[in-house]
């Protein structure tokens, strides 16, 4: 973040680590609070779960945040995510659609239903699993039995793994999509590239390897600070609230304030994010529960010899009755 608001000397940035806790998160908002920032910049989900101190006291949240908070300028949404599921396996050319997810996440099923139905697809089967479920076979035959030409996932990372490897051994040739949090390049490097050909993985914003110019710039503004950290989605998503910054700063015309620098940030329109999101533009989403969300949009991608590659442009999920 440092590296990219560069241009603004005047800026001061504070970090505040929360060592991934939610206590932590509530120590680093109230600091915040206290400390009487303009706006804070999340890259981690923790902070989506309580966000109460930062809206009472008016701070605009850039990334990570409530979608329903009016001091929120959220980037993804997990629930808008699982939509995009269906979307992305509709888009690589399923019509048939089974789910896997664990026993007691119906909802999410449910979103992943309503995506691939947005674009004319059918959901032929579900199976829930328990957590600590040890063979996944049953619940891929009953999917597979019901003719379904396509698995979605909802699934933590290692159920995921189990579900792929019970796939491919069923001797069905089915597209297999999740979103990139469960199917992660660590995982996808783990399982190899006879298991995870043909996987199709989605996102809310550009894969850090992606050969792209905001990628680079990413990579450029981590090394004007000295650091070799490779390019990471939270760090992505840093950069995305340090741009938003670059591009509401010049419209505040007097103090920065919290209160300023939300106005201008809700005046932005189809500001440029170098295609790693799709074009900004602050309006609300015509929904109480995702308002806020304005980075409504999702991309998919294929992973073939362990490297993923997009599959299209961004497509917006607000046309999935997922969001309406």
């Amino acid at each position: 973040m440092k590296g990219e608001l560069r241009g603004f000397p005047n800026v001061e940035i504070e970090t505040c680590d929360s060592k991934g806790t939610t206590s932590g998160v509530l120590v680093c908002e109230q600091k915040a609070v206290a400390g009487g920032v303009a706006a804070v910049i999340n890259g981690g989900n923790l902070l989506t779960a309580d966000q109460a101190p930062l809206t009472k006291a008016g701070i605009p949240v850039l990334g990570q945040s409530d979608t329903s908070s009016p001091n929120s300028f959220a980037t993804a949404s997990a629930n808008a995510e699982f939509a995009a599921i269906g979307i992305g396996l509709a888009n690589a050319g399923c019509t048939k659609m089974g789910i896997i997810y664990y026993d007691g996440t119906e909802f999410l099923a449910n979103l992943v239903k309503k995506g691939i139905e947005s674009k004319g697809g059918t959901e032929v089967a579900r199976s829930p699993i328990a957590l600590n479920a040890p063979d996944l076979t049953p619940a891929i035959s009953k999917i597979t039995g019901a003719g379904a030409n396509c698995v979605a996932v909802s699934l933590a990372p290692t159920s995921a793994a189990q579900a792929l490897t019970a796939i491919r051994q069923s001797g069905k040739h089915l597209t297999v999509g999740s979103v990139s949090a469960v199917f992660t390049q660590k995982l996808i490097d783990s399982l190899g590239p006879d298991l995870t050909n043909g996987l199709v993985v989605v996102d809310s914003q550009l894969n850090g390897a992606d050969n792209n110019p905001g990628i680079a710039q990413i990579k450029a503004a981590i090394a004007s600070q000295g650091s070799k950290d490779p390019v990471t989605s939270n760090g992505i998503i840093t950069w995305i609230g340090a741009r938003l910054l670059e591009a509401a700063l010049p419209r505040v015309p007097g103090p920065v304030t919290a209160a300023s620098l939300t106005t201008a940030l809700n005046g932005l329109r189809d500001v440029d994010m170098l295609g790693v999101i799709h074009p900004w533009s602050s309006v609300e989403v015509d929904n109480p529960a995702y308002r806020r969300l304005f980075n409504h949009y999702g991309i998919t991608y294929t992973v073939n010899d362990l490297k993923a590659a997009k599959n299209g442009d961004f497509f917006d999920i607000t046309e999935s009755t997922a969001l309406r």
